[in-house]
C-alpha cells in the first residue's frame, strides 16, 4: 500500500509527464516510502508525548537520537508494525523511566557503567552500525563516522554529567544513549532480522573499500 502510494507521488507529482526508470526511481521510491511510513509513527509519539504531559522531555530524546544515531547507526526493523512499537519505546521509555523510577547511588553509577561500557565497545568495534537498505560501504567514510560518534558520545556525556543539575534530563540523556547502543548490537539486528551490508552477497564484497 506504502510502495504503490510512493509510486502515484513520483508519477503524479514529482516526475508528472516524465519516464523515470532504473536506480534513480529505486532510490526515490525508497525515499518517499520512508517518509510515509514515518509520518504516522512520529504522530503517534507526538500525541502520546502530548497526551502525558511529556512532549519537552520526548524532544530531548530526538535530539539526542539525532546527534548520536546519526553516526553510530543500528537495526531496522523489517515490518512497519515492529518499527512502529520499536519507535514508540525507544523515544517513549527513556522519558518515563528518568520520569518516573527514582535511581538510589547504586543505580545511578550502573547506569553510567552501562552507557560507558556499550558506548565504548559499540564506538570502536560496530559504528556505523549500517544496513543492507543503507549501506555504508566506503572505509573513509565509516572511519569519519566513528570519529564524528566518538565525538557526540563525549560531548553528550560530558553535558549530562558536568553541565545539566536536573538528574532526570541527564538521566534522559544516558538512558536514550543507551538505548541506541543496544540497537546497534549484532544481538538487535538478529532480533529484527536486519543485516550490515557485510553480510549481504550484494555489497560484502565492497565493504570497507
Amino acid at each position: 500500500m506504502v510502495e504503490k502510494m510512493s509510486e502515484y507521488i513520483i508519477d503524479k507529482f514529482l516526475y508528472k509527464g516524465e519516464q523515470v526508470i532504473g536506480d534513480e526511481r529505486e532510490i526515490m521510491c525508497f525515499g518517499i516510502t520512508r517518509i510515509l511510513e514515518d509520518i504516522p509513527k512520529y504522530l503517534t509519539i507526538f500525541f502520546i508525548s502530548l497526551f502525558l504531559n511529556i512532549l519537552p522531555l520526548v524532544g530531548i530524546v530526538l535530539a539526542v537520537t539525532i546527534a548520536y544515531k546519526t553516526f553510530v547507526g543500528g537495526a531496522h526493523a523489517r515490518t512497519n508494525i515492529i518499527c512502529f512499537i520499536s519507535s514508540i519505546i525507544i523515544f517513549l521509555a527513556p522519558v518515563l523511566i528518568s520520569k518516573y523510577i527514582e535511581f538510589n547511588t547504586i543505580g545511578i553509577y550502573f547506569l553510567h557503567a552501562a552507557v560507558l561500557i556499550s558506548s565504548i565497545y559499540i564506538i570502536l568495534k560496530i559504528a556505523p552500525a549500517d544496513t543492507e537498505e543503507i549501506p555504508i560501504l566506503k572505509k573513509n567514510k565509516r572511519k569519519r563516522l566513528k570519529i564524528f560518534a566518538s565525538i557526540s558520545f563525549l560531548l553528550l556525556y560530558f553535558v549530562s554529567v558536568f553541565m545539566i543539575k536536573d538528574k532526570m534530563i541527564a538521566n534522559i540523556i544516558l538512558f536514550t544513549i543507551l538505548f541506541i547502543n543496544l540497537a546497534a548490537t549484532n544481538v538487535a539486528y538478529k532480533f529484527f532480522k536486519c543485516k550490515h551490508s557485510y553480510e549481504s552477497e550484494e555489497f560484502k564484497q565492497y565493504y570497507n573499500t
